[in-house]
């Protein structure tokens, strides 16, 4: 089995970091709050330059980095389980404290805040009629509402993955040829959002991707040399976007509509997501090595601070602050707070995060999935013992309401600890 064992070295653990920070950022453009009650259609006829930036980077680098961010974490779920003595359980604990606590603390932020506003103004939580609907805006248990809380509901498909690894993992080591296929098709043909396994069905496809890589130990810098080619195709594919956005190919899109298709789910942003996933890789290496690298180092503990709070904190600084001083989206200038709203999220995530830890050590670890504590945090075995054991009620508490979700789904879990048991015994 040793030889099965993929060893992450130095330097891909480094790119890693870097891909994962440069994924994040550019995710943040796709949620840039601009006063509008109405998602923003980018294409090439209407705007100048700065509409024409901001489509860009939300069509291409916006719309890939989930991509890439979900092969990742396949990856280094697949690693994690493929170490000898490795714990399914553990994993999940891990997962559970780094992805679910922080997702639900943010969520009831949000939520909170948004319920207070509620009473003066027209929120998005005046949609949520039922207790479900309530539900699905923190824990999104059978659905994506749109919202303010709408990119939390990338982590909990991407703990969902991580749930259905120990079954992906063997699944792809003996049928990849049928497992990766099946799962494209229903990456590109499904699009409803809303399902008790999976929202979106591009973070399993891109999860078992990952899984695939660990598992042959591809080499993940093998197509380095390639980087033009995939910017290239990268370029043209959001141009591509815009210009459908446009309204260049109609009937095409009223085609794919008549036959309960979108055209851009189904073919525009699956080939944009290829090549900017593709290209955004490639490219790191020649970020490697400079001060950008040194910065990542810096700020990477922030980073999932950054990605969980980014809305809500950018939507109150945009009411509270930059709209009333240099207005709206119609603002000849706001391509400028478009632009700087990823750094404008680390900055905002840096600081919440040193005031926790000088006021609140305990939360700051929470905001952060574990990712900071103090020093003092770490030598006190007393407080490490109970964070776990709460760490562990919680992730108790989680499991049965899980279990109790699932009952018709009890066969499948028979299979999956038993594909677990023998991969922990080293048997294939």
């Amino acid at each position: 089995m040793s030889e099965l064992v993929p060893q992450i070295e130095h330097d891909t653990r480094e790119r890693i970091a870097m891909a994962r920070m440069l994924c994040v950022l550019c995710m943040i453009f796709v949620h840039v709050p601009n006063g509008q009650s109405v998602a923003a259609v980018y294409s090439l006829t209407t705007g100048g330059f700065s509409a024409f930036l901001e489509g860009f980077l939300v069509e291409g680098p916006g719309r890939a980095s989930a991509a890439l961010l979900s092969v990742v974490s396949g990856y280094l779920a697949a690693t994690t389980l493929l170490k000898p003595g490795s714990s399914v359980w553990g994993l999940y604990r891990r997962r559970f404290v780094s992805i679910i606590l922080p997702m639900v603390f943010w969520a009831c932020v949000t939520y909170l805040v948004y319920f207070i506003v509620s009473h003066s103004r027209p929120t998005f939580l005046n949609d949520a009629k039922t207790l479900m609907d309530k539900l699905n805006i923190i824990l999104f248990l059978t659905e994506m509402p749109n919202g303010a809380t709408m990119h939390l509901g990338f982590l909990r498909d991407l703990f969902v993955c991580v749930l259905l690894s120990p079954l992906l993992l063997p699944a792809v080591q003996r049928m990849a040829w049928l497992l990766l296929p099946l799962l494209g098709i229903l990456y590109i043909f499904e699009h409803d959002q809303a399902s008790v396994l999976i929202l979106r069905p591009l973070v399993l496809f891109a999860f078992s991707i990952g899984i695939y890589l660990a598992t042959r130990q591809v080499r993940l810098d093998a197509l380095d040399r390639f980087w033009p080619v995939f910017v290239l195709f990268a370029v043209i594919a959001t141009m591509v976007i815009l210009l459908v956005n446009s309204g260049v190919a109609d009937s095409t899109v009223q085609s794919f509509a008549d036959r309960g298709m979108e055209f851009d789910e189904t073919v525009l942003y699956p080939i944009g997501r290829l090549f900017g996933s593709l290209a955004i890789w490639t490219l790191i290496p020649w970020l490697m090595g400079g001060r950008l690298q040194s910065w990542v180092k810096r700020f990477t503990p922030y980073l999932f601070a950054a990605f969980c709070s980014h809305y809500l904190m950018l939507t109150l600084l945009f009411f509270g602050a930059w709209s009333p001083l240099f207005g709206g989206r119609e603002s000849t200038v706001f391509v400028l707070w478009f632009l700087a709203a990823p750094l404008v999220s680390m900055a905002v995530a840096v600081l919440m995060v040193t005031l926790a830890l000088r006021i609140a050590p305990p939360l700051a670890t929470l905001i952060t999935g574990g990712r900071m504590s103090t020093p003092d945090t770490r030598k006190d075995a007393l407080a490490g013992r109970r964070r776990q054991g709460a760490d562990a009620g919680l992730w108790m508490l989680f499991a049965g309401s899980h279990e109790s979700a699932v009952r018709s789904f009890r066969a499948v879990f028979r299979v999956w600890l038993a594909a677990s048991r023998r991969l922990l015994l080293g048997r294939r």
